[in-house]
């Protein structure tokens, strides 16, 4: 038993010299692979912890060494942890190629991803990024006051990296979440934005469209500013807020339906590659957003009930604002008649004299509407 043990060490000893040959002749002799030294490492995760000893991690792998083998404490983790906070890209490839799973949180609540990102390591991100997401392309973001999209929108567009990945959970036997993620740059380790698509509504332009887009809302953010608004200056402060909370996305070039239906079906977790990864294969992705109803520019998602504001759109009531989507349209324009946003965000645009944002007429003066 001491001799077969001594073995497994020996296995250990080896791959900190990257000796191939001698790990696999002790392996054939009957020497394990998972012995664990008293820092908690294996061969395989030792192996990952720096870039020379690449081979022996890819020997290993090809013995049958456990890929997803688990060293508990701070700043540890799986294999594919260290390797990705080590900015080793060939390791983290090699480790995603043998069915590593990339979700799986270590004992600070990181994925080997959020590790890169926060590392820096832009190579490491990309690779896990284009093993895992079910979409990712460049794309045209919409940015900027609402009011000036309806008159010069390609005047307020930048081109974006946009990918949508599934999130890593402490609960493994549940199905993933997915998140949307914006770079400003394939350069960029750390994105610009990231949204919880469970947590989001997508309304989808009608398709007629010559330039269709999509808006991505963030439904808790909404929630809560609704709650805290209580004063004008307030009100500003959450446009500002809303604009973080809401994503107008376009294809990258204009028409382009094909990328756009992708980016859709992505974003419902419907992926679109034949053979996905391993741990796609045996969970769910969870999609919050609506899963039909292309030609309808408001949707709900199905597990929601109907908000009071689009019940009462067929009868004159009061519906959401155009330009912070955040409070009701209570608000008409003088003399156009044009009821276009609430108080505040009218007030605002009479003072700036930027005129009504439906007719572009001058406002002489902006009136409160109450519905009995």
């Amino acid at each position: 038993m001491g001799q077969h043990q001594s073995k497994d060490e020996l296995v250990f000893q080896k791959v900190s010299y990257s000796d191939v040959e001698a790990i696999k002749s002790l392996h054939h002799d009957g020497a394990g692979l998972e012995w664990v030294d008293k820092e908690g490492r294996t061969p395989l995760i030792l192996a990952c912890t720096k870039p020379e000893l690449c081979d022996a991690a890819k020997t290993l792998l090809e013995l049958g060494s456990n890929v997803n083998a688990y060293r508990s404490g701070c700043n540890a983790g799986t294999p594919l942890h260290h390797a990705a906070k080590r900015g080793l890209d060939d390791t983290v490839k090699l480790l995603l190629s043998h069915d590593a799973n990339p979700l799986v949180l270590n004992d600070d609540f990181q994925t080997p991803l959020d590790i890169a990102r926060a590392k820096g390591y832009t190579n490491v991100v990309r690779a896990i990024e284009n093993h895992i997401c079910l979409f990712s392309g460049w794309m045209r973001e919409f940015y900027g006051p609402s009011i000036l999209e309806l008159f010069a929108p390609q005047l307020l567009s930048r081109k974006v990296w946009v990918v949508i990945v599934p999130t890593g959970s402490q609960y493994h036997t549940k199905s993933f979440k997915l998140e949307l993620v914006v770079y400003a740059s394939l350069q960029d380790a750390q994105p610009r934005t990231v949204m919880p698509l469970w947590k989001a509504n997508l309304e989808e332009s009608k398709t007629c469209q010559t330039d269709a887009s999509v808006m991505i809302v963030d439904k808790s953010t909404r929630r809560r500013r609704a709650i805290t608004r209580t004063s004008i200056s307030h009100a500003r402060s959450c446009v500002r807020v809303d604009r973080q909370a809401r994503l107008k996305l376009a294809a990258a070039n204009k028409g382009d339906m094909k990328q756009l239906n992708w980016f859709c079906e992505a974003c419902k977790g419907i992926t679109q590659t034949m053979h996905p990864p391993m741990f796609l294969q045996t969970s769910q992705t969870t999609a919050s957003v609506p899963l039909s109803a292309h030609d309808a520019m408001t949707e709900i998602p199905m597990q929601s009930p109907i908000p009071e504001n689009l019940e009462n759109k067929e009868d004159g009531g009061s519906r959401e604002c155009a330009i912070c989507v955040d409070a009701s349209s209570e608000a008409v324009c003088v003399p156009c008649g044009h009821v276009a946003g609430c108080i505040s965000c009218l007030k605002e645009i009479k003072n700036k004299k930027l005129g009504c944002p439906v007719c572009r007429a001058n406002i002489d003066q902006v009136i409160k509407l109450y519905h009995v």
